[in-house]
């Protein structure tokens, strides 16, 4: 007698174990739809394999999503063998989508599930660009992102389009993101020859301090790929201050930046090892103005300014030298940064061209 309680417990367990695990497995855990048109319905297909040692049949499908429906095929499938499923999307909303799609059958408790991602857009666009720079194995059209007259509390997107040239399937991913971004590779994974688009989000709430931020992050062809330089990506924003309103009278008697010239000339580089140019600035408001920051977007600059505040009618000099042996090295176009508060000049860039 104990022998026999002892193999129907086995039997019982034996059951409760497949009645727990999943029967149905996709063919891959994320899906990605790319570029649907607006108000047209899109389907894809997903095959779902029966990876059990028994007949299972799919007893219903959750999309995740009213806006979008699922038909499978009825009846018993053997193990080993595939079901096709069939997803169609009404594409009533335009944006980003990302579901969870889950798979249950009649035979287990546990769903198959898988993720589909996705963007219905207005017109579809296709990037066919070039793509001079190679950031690792990865060719892009982009080696520098610049974040540019960011107020508190926006979110702003750029893209960087990639190109896997490779003839191996890759994975793209950023390292290295400081707080303040993210970054989602579309599709996720690029196939030999294959293209895609980096969206890098800036989330300006997690900004420290007005002014010029700078970060290094790095392409990598996959989670697991090495941090080096020839990966790297220069990422600048540029945080202002808050927008005086639109009060006439205090317009009328706030400062005004006169500045002698908007770029500084440093070809002198081309023959010396050092060159030097300057600005003259000048406040024809009727308050003071305040010259908050002055910040350099790459090494190889030296700056002196004589004033940061100015009184109505004063003047001052802006004072820079050009390294030459620094400046061969600096991979974007070398800048300097003033924020002041001059409503109509909050930011100021000044090109230095070598």
């Amino acid at each position: 007698m104990r022998s026999i309680h002892i193999l129907s417990s086995l039997l019982l367990s034996t059951s409760l174990l497949t009645a727990n695990a999943q029967s149905f497995t996709a063919q891959a855990k994320e899906f990605e739809c790319g570029q649907m048109m607006f108000r047209t319905p899109a389907t894809i297909t997903v095959m779902l394999r029966n990876t059990s040692t028994h007949p299972a049949e799919i007893k219903y499908i959750d999309t995740g999503c009213g806006c979008s429906k699922a038909t499978y095929p009825a009846g018993e499938v053997n193990p080993g063998q595939d079901a096709q499923v069939t997803l169609t999307f009404d594409c009533k909303q335009l944006g980003h989508f990302d579901r969870i799609v889950r798979v249950y059958d009649k035979q287990s408790e546990k769903p198959a599930e898988f993720e589909v991602r996705g963007q219905v857009v207005a017109k579809i666009e296709n990037y066919t660009g070039n793509y001079p720079f190679k950031l690792g194995v990865l060719l892009t059209d982009a080696e520098a992102i610049d974040f540019d007259d960011v107020h508190k509390g926006v979110k702003m997107v750029k893209e960087i389009h990639v190109m896997n040239p490779t003839g191996q399937n890759v994975e793209p991913v950023m390292l290295r993101l400081p707080s303040y971004l993210t970054a989602e590779m579309q599709p996720k994974i690029l196939g030999p020859k294959q293209k895609g688009t980096m969206y890098v989000t800036l989330n300006s709430r997690d900004l420290r301090d007005y002014g010029l931020t700078q970060s290094t992050i790095y392409l990598a062809k996959n989670g697991s790929d090495k941090v080096n330089q020839d990966k790297e990506i220069t990422v600048s924003t540029i945080l202002l201050p808050p927008v005086m309103g639109k009060d006439d009278l205090k317009r009328a008697y706030a400062p005004k930046l006169v500045m002698s010239a908007k770029s500084l000339n440093m070809t002198e580089l081309q023959t010396k090892s050092k060159a030097h140019d300057e600005i003259t600035i000048s406040n024809e408001g009727k308050s003071t103005l305040e010259i908050s920051k002055l910040q350099l977007f790459t090494t190889g600059l030296q700056v002196q300014l004589g004033q940061q505040r100015l009184d109505p009618g004063e003047t001052t000099k802006l004072k820079v030298t050009a390294i030459g042996k620094e400046l061969k090295k600096v991979r974007t176009r070398p800048r300097i940064l003033m924020i002041t508060n001059d409503p109509n000049h909050q930011k100021i860039v000044i090109d230095v061209h070598k």
